[in-house]
């Protein structure tokens, strides 16, 4: 079966009324919209309220039942549990505690799947830091242990260039690249 294609009218050729559509978006967007340019590092946009960013942990809530190690599809949780006698009402209990928890962030497809299997009730890790400034110059940095997750501050601070060129006895501003320091 063979289809021709429609033949365009002289209409269609002389006025290229396809042309002028897309550049009245094109100008429409140009000319009458507000621009959204944020200086980066100044600045900053607030996150989604699900972004899923750096992890936090809190020991008090974790009961070390590993559900949240067993559930990440690429094996980067990392528990140890070891077991404590305690006296509770003139009896002796054994009672687990949590000896190590730690995250080798830097595999983490931040996929959420820890989060959603814990069963604590507030949940013992979750992801919805709102941090997603995760650079470092080192890989090991990125390998977080149970404190560094408790106490998790925000995004890590570097040197700014007029810090380093400090550090590095460069006095002349013109040798440093525009746009000034990182924090």
């Amino acid at each position: 079966m063979l289809v021709e294609a429609p033949k365009t009218t002289w209409t269609d050729r002389i006025l290229l009324i396809d042309l002028f559509v897309g550049l009245r978006t094109t100008f429409r967007e140009l000319f009458f919209r507000k621009k959204v340019t944020v200086e980066y590092p100044e600045h900053r946009l607030p996150t989604a309220d699900k972004f899923r960013g750096m992890f936090r942990f809190s020991y008090e809530r974790c009961i070390a039942c590993k559900i949240c190690a067993m559930s990440c599809p690429i094996d980067i949780i990392y528990i140890d549990v070891g077991e404590e006698t305690k006296e509770v009402d003139g009896k002796k209990k054994k009672i687990k505690v949590l000896e190590r928890y730690d995250i080798d962030v830097k595999r983490c497809m931040f996929c959420g799947l820890c989060e959603e299997s814990c069963p604590t009730k507030p949940k013992s890790i979750w992801l919805t830091t709102g941090t997603y400034e995760l650079t470092s110059y080192d890989r090991n940095e990125l390998y977080m242990n149970m404190q560094q997750l408790e106490y998790w501050e925000g995004r890590p601070e570097y040197a700014t260039l007029e810090e380093i060129a400090e550090e590095q006895g460069i006095s002349d501003k013109k040798k440093l690249p525009a746009g000034g320091g990182t924090k």
